[in-house]
């Protein structure tokens, strides 16, 4: 009996390829976010860092970004994964997707930029209790205690950063679907591969390991150094803790 269902599945791979490269390359920037912390502050307050140490702390860190866009992606593969069993791509599902993540991409930005200045201030990251309390006017007074090139510097950094997600999202480009059936049942085997893969990733990503217990402070902690620990996190994950 023809069936068009494999086309999609395989047509869904594709979106998910597309998808996991945007993330890949916002991971690297949430990377980028992380180095212009460091060496705009925990390099000046920790003169003796180690280096294993340091690396340590960029690789831990590496893994909570992982785990932030492992969630992103929990919603996305549902739908995609009904679009996939619907047999259809509307252009403006794609729009909703790029909109999904651009959205994510300006709360990521904003909450690091609010971040900065209180890490530097207080040497962590920031938590939902400071977040619950916070006001534009706290970003203002913690700025003050800083050096104005390291408020331009990271400034200047993060709008980059902002402004490259931006345009990496809007030149996504999904394709088209073409509307083919195939003469031959679908493999079984290829299904199941296209739908589990996807969803294995985005379950190890979003718990961050693949030990018993998921990705937690603990994972943080490579240093007797709190600000080095503090760095490995990122101010999405703190902001429910």
């Amino acid at each position: 009996m023809p069936s068009r269902f494999i086309f999609s599945l395989r047509f869904s791979s594709k979106v998910f390829v597309k998808l996991l490269k945007l993330s890949i390359a916002m991971i690297f920037f949430m990377t980028l976010f992380r180095m212009n912390l460091f060496f705009l502050n925990v390099y000046y307050v920790l003169p003796d860092l180690n280096f294993t140490e340091i690396m340590q702390s960029f690789f831990a860190g590496l893994r909570f970004d992982i785990l932030i866009f492992g969630f992103l992606f929990i919603p996305v593969y549902f739908f995609i994964m009904l679009q996939a069993v619907w047999e259809k791509w509307p252009q403006k599902l794609f729009l909703v997707y790029k909109t999904y993540f651009g959205i994510a991409w300006i709360l990521i930005c904003c909450l690091t930029f609010i971040d900065f200045f209180y890490f530097v201030h207080h040497g962590k990251r920031m938590r939902f209790a400071e977040y619950s309390s916070w006001t534009p006017e706290v970003t203002l007074e913690q700025a003050k205690a800083l050096q104005i090139n390291q408020i331009v510097v990271f400034t200047i950094i993060s709008i980059v950063l902002l402004v490259l997600g931006h345009m990496l999202i809007k030149s996504l480009k999904f394709g088209e679907w073409k509307d083919e059936y195939s003469p031959h049942p679908a493999k079984k085997g290829e299904m199941a591969l296209r739908i589990l893969v996807p969803l294995v990733l985005i379950v190890l990503a979003a718990r961050g390991t693949v030990e018993a217990h998921h990705l937690a402070l603990e994972h943080s902690e490579v240093s007797n150094s709190k600000e080095l620990n503090e760095m490995a996190l990122n101010a999405v994950w703190c902001f429910d803790k």
